[in-house]
Parts: structure tokens; sequence; C-alpha cells
């Protein structure tokens, strides 16, 4: 079978607001969305590991540059637009801001919010004083769908330690099992905005899947370039050898 054109994955750093915008109507078949929130509240703890050290004042740094509440709605009406009619869409959430992402689902003009998945990651080396033991995942449709998810369960138990050590990463095990057919088929495309660790990329890469994704930090941009650049071993063992394509190096060298 003829793998996806590597011309259809591609990875650009920008704004999401923005880049989505410039994206044609009925562009792709899933998008997963981790919504930049507010990442430097006090707990105690030094969430996520953040070294105010090594990356200075939270507004000095694009990753931690929160994208208000507004413009949420704003962002499903590009989704609704640049995904296919019946696309799923998942909204990676917690009990802080879930109310929120609900309701904006809900309000939408034409997404079905179907109801809050939720995702178990069990102990992620950090003990389980004042920790939620779950977090929501609110998921909608794009319109009505015949994607009906029929083969496995709203939870979502996997293990919470993520492959990659950025700081918003998400464990790859938990996207593949988001995205499993009929969520996505051979030969379709994900969308992830905001991508951050970009383990939508990573399911690309093992998937005959294309890829569109964007943050604002380079080093996520990295991460997700990399990714799609890799040979993985797929879980049911077989393999895909897709190479990623860094499509701004590809533009720069043909207008030489």
């Amino acid at each position: 079978m003829v793998g996806v054109s590597e011309t259809e994955r591609e990875v650009i750093q920008a704004d999401a607001f923005e880049a989505l915008g410039e994206l044609p109507d009925d562009f792709a078949h899933a998008a997963v969305v981790d919504y930049p929130w507010e990442f430097d509240y006090e707990n105690g703890t030094n969430r996520m590991g953040y070294d105010r050290q090594k990356h200075g004042d939270e507004g000095e740094n694009p990753m931690f540059e929160m994208a208000e509440d507004e413009a949420l709605p704003i962002l499903l009406g590009e989704l609704e637009r640049v995904l296919v009619d019946g696309a799923w869409l998942f909204c990676l959430a917690d009990d802080r801001f879930q109310d929120v992402v609900r309701t904006s689902l809900q309000d939408a003009e034409q997404l079905v919010f179907r109801r809050n998945w939720a995702w178990t990651p069990g102990r992620m080396g950090m003990g389980y004083y004042g920790r939620v033991s779950h977090y929501p995942i609110p998921v909608a449709t794009n319109g009505e769908t015949e994607r009906y998810v029929q083969d496995r369960g709203t939870l979502v138990n996997v293990d919470g330690r993520a492959e990659s050590e950025y700081s918003t990463a998400k464990p790859l095990a938990l996207y593949r099992k988001l995205l499993a057919s009929p969520v996505l088929d051979d030969g379709e495309r994900i969308l992830e905005p905001f991508c951050g660790s970009a383990p939508g990329a990573a399911v690309a890469s093992e998937r005959d899947l294309s890829y569109w994704g964007c943050d604002v930090d380079a080093e996520a941009v990295e991460l997700a370039r990399g990714h799609l650049r890799q040979s993985r071993l797929v879980p049911d063992g077989g393999a895909c050898n897709q190479r990623c394509v860094d499509t701004e190096t590809e533009r720069s060298e043909g207008s030489q």
C-alpha cells in the first residue's frame, strides 16, 4: 500500500489562532486540542519542573503565555470549518477548567458535544496526596457522525509518564487510544494545534496518517518534526518508515 506523501505532513512554528485561519475547509479528520491555559499557578511544588533561572519570567517564554478563555470559542469556530463533517475533536482538560471547555463546545454553532471522556494516569512519580486521579477530556464531533466508537469505553487508563520531558507532555499511549479507528483511518489527517511534545505526530509516524501541527514554542516544533522523521515500531508489531519533511527548509531551498 502506498503511504502518505511526505508533503502531507507539516509542522510550523506559529500562533495556532492565526495559523488555523490559513487552512482550507474540510482539511482534517480529527483534532486534539491541548489548550494553553495558565501553567504557573502556585501549588508549592514548582509545577512541571519550571526553571525560572533557565527560562526567566513567564512573559519571556512563549510557552507560558496564557490564551484567554474568550479565545476558545473563536478557535472552535475555526475548527468547525477546517474539520470534515463528522470529525472527532478531543479537548484535553482537567477539573479546573473542564466546565469552560464543555460550555464552549455546547454553545458552538456546529459542534455536537458528546460527553466527557477521561484519562486515568495512575501514579506519575509524585505521589497521590492532593492530586486528581483522572483528567477530563471533553469530546465533540463536527456535526453528526457515522464514526461511532463502539469497541472501547470512555475511560482511558494509561501510564501518566510521557516519553518526553517537555513540560506539557502527554503519553503517546493516550493518543494511540484516542485516535484509533474509527476516529481516524489510514490516509486521513490529524490536526494538532498547540502541539507541545506532539504525541499526535508520533501517532502519524506509526500509522499511515497525514499530520498538521503548530506551536509557538520552537522546542515543541522540533520535537514534532523529530517524531515525524523517525521510523517507529507500531503497536501490532509492524513498522512505519515515513520521513518528516521540514517544509520551511524546503521552501527556503526552493526559493534560492
